[in-house]
């Protein structure tokens, strides 16, 4: 009897060694080789988050491999993103933690932001996660320009020229236009000069701007306009205008508005045609007389006067009684005639 317990005690003993043989042996063969590194994820999701709250979220990092694992740098792509790794080093089986702080400051929609993970795995010494998320923009005004470019092409030297621009506010809270840096050949409307300039939600306001060459260089030239508001994107919003300068021409210009048409069925009628004569000196021209080749062409104004800049508009003339005379069939070329007076200033203050 005693015989058969001391035997059932031995079997019992090497079957405890013999289980604690295969247990470590399975362990072995378990982690076996060089380290290996895995993730609990590839992509870790924070979901939707404001703007002013950052959030984190925690990766488990594991050694599956039979040698110690060291993590020898973590990296992230974004100075929004921090990371904070518990162990640098990982003894076969074990697991550490990877803290990952992503600042939505800044940022508004679906946004994703990468971390590096560099290690002595010899398949994968970089092993590549994500962190993303869904942020939910703060409140806050929005600048919305209906133009922000104009070109106002060819100007002669002392021409003005002016230009406009909406702004409307596109954001949830006050837009405020803090202030215009306008350059030296600029200007805008003088109700318009108080700032700062509030705008509610969906409010707008038109501002025009004049443009005015005096003293400017002939050529290319190119300005720009700065405004300064509290658009969290946009503190400072740049309007350019730009163009090109020449000489100022002294000089009047006579345009052909019309011609004489005539044919039989108008008859009975009084023909007309028209010329557009412009000041483009920067003189006063008086006196300006005008006639025409033949009696039966008649102007309507015989003399003007053009200030400079000024422009109109002068008509002719040919009276229905007149065209009896006339050949229909043929076409007729006669002249008008323009006597512009040129101003001439004499010295009588001889030596």
């Amino acid at each position: 009897m005693l015989k058969k317990r001391f035997a059932l005690i031995v079997v019992l003993i090497l079957a405890i060694f013999l289980g604690i043989g295969y247990l470590f042996s399975k362990i072995g063969n378990q982690y076996s080789g060089p380290p290996v590194l895995t993730v609990s994820e590839e992509v870790g999701d924070l979901g939707t988050i404001k703007a002013d709250q950052p959030q984190a979220h925690i990766f488990t990092l594991k050694n599956e491999g039979g040698k110690a694992l060291i993590i020898e740098r973590v990296q992230a792509s974004c100075g929004c993103t921090a990371t904070m790794l518990s162990d640098e080093k990982l003894l076969p089986g074990k697991t550490t933690q990877l803290e990952v702080t992503f600042n939505p400051k800044g940022y508004e929609g679906e946004v994703s932001h990468s971390v590096y993970i560099y290690s002595n795995d010899p398949e994968l010494p970089r092993k590549r996660i994500a962190i993303k998320a869904t942020v939910e923009p703060l409140p806050a005004p929005k600048i919305y320009l209906s133009k922000n470019y104009w070109n106002l092409g060819l100007l002669s030297s002392g021409d003005s020229s002016s230009f406009s621009v909406q702004i409307i506010n596109r954001g949830e809270l006050v837009l405020n236009i803090e202030n215009i840096v306008l350059p030296a050949s600029v200007q805008y409307q003088p109700e318009i000069t108080e700032f700062p300039r509030q705008l509610s939600p969906e409010e707008e306001i038109e501002l025009t701007f004049l443009f005015n060459s005096s003293g400017e260089d002939t050529g290319v030239y190119q300005e720009n306009i700065r405004l300064v508001t509290n658009d969290p994107k946009h503190k400072n919003v740049t309007l350019q205008m730009e163009g090109y300068l020449k000489e100022k021409e002294e000089s009047i210009s006579i345009i052909p508005l019309q011609k004489f048409v005539i044919s039989e069925e108008m008859e009975q009628k009084v023909i007309e045609a028209k010329f557009l004569l412009k000041n483009n000196s920067g003189i006063t021209l008086k006196q300006i007389s005008i006639t025409s080749s033949q009696d039966y062409i008649t102007p309507h104004n015989k003399e003007i006067s053009l200030s400079p800049g000024e422009e109109k508009e002068i008509t002719f003339r040919i009276e229905s009684e007149n065209l009896a005379n006339l050949g229909l069939k043929e076409i007729i070329k006669e002249y008008i005639y323009f006597n512009i007076p040129v101003p001439v200033e004499i010295d009588f203050n001889l030596p």
